[in-house]
């Protein structure tokens, strides 16, 4: 079956890959690599064809957090960014909420968000749903959303339309896509 998903112009929406998430309180990872890695990957794709990648990181409040440092709010070490990539602070689980998300997103001429970050039954999640509430079309990127458990990681990716690796690079190439429909 063919399918086009989108009709959309996405723009990448890397969510809370900061130190005070993905750190232990001893400054040790919680996760191996893998998820940072996708996240490069989806990143330099998206570079390459034009598409926007904007990082959103909460700001502040750190009193859910194992690690406590200074740097908290800093991006994880190994996160690939690039000068043109977008950045927008946030203080609440849905990154949309009180911030300027959705103008930044629109205002790169985008109508639909592929999310990867932490975490992901928290964070992405929310943000995954605030953008329906927006008029903005949100997909999940397969193996980019960390929760520090593969099996939430796994049912996010279930409830919710699941673009893997293939599908951008089909999508950014402007190829129709092959198989299911993720929704």
């Amino acid at each position: 079956m063919r399918y086009d998903p989108l009709g959309k112009d996405l723009a990448l929406v890397v969510i809370d890959v900061q130190r005070k998430y993905m750190l232990r309180e001893d400054g040790t990872p919680k996760w191996d690599g893998s998820g940072v890695d996708r996240i490069n990957e989806l990143s330099r794709m998206f570079r390459d064809a034009g598409r926007p990648v904007v990082f959103v990181r909460f700001m502040g409040c750190r009193d859910h957090c194992a690690y406590q440092g200074d740097d908290g709010d800093d991006l994880v070490e190994g996160v690939d960014v690039r000068e043109g990539d977008l950045f927008v602070p946030k203080g609440n689980m849905n990154s949309f909420l009180d911030s300027d998300l959705e103008a930044v997103v629109r205002g790169a001429g985008c109508n639909g968000i592929l999310l990867a970050g932490t975490v992901s039954n928290m964070c992405v999640l929310a943000t995954y749903f605030g953008a329906f509430d927006r008029g903005l079309t949100s997909y999940i990127a397969e193996g980019a959303c960390m929760s520090g458990r593969t099996e939430v990681d796994r049912a996010v990716e279930l409830i919710c339309k699941k673009l893997t690796l293939e599908d951008v690079r089909g999508y950014l190439a402007g190829e129709p896509m092959v198989g299911p429909d993720p929704w």
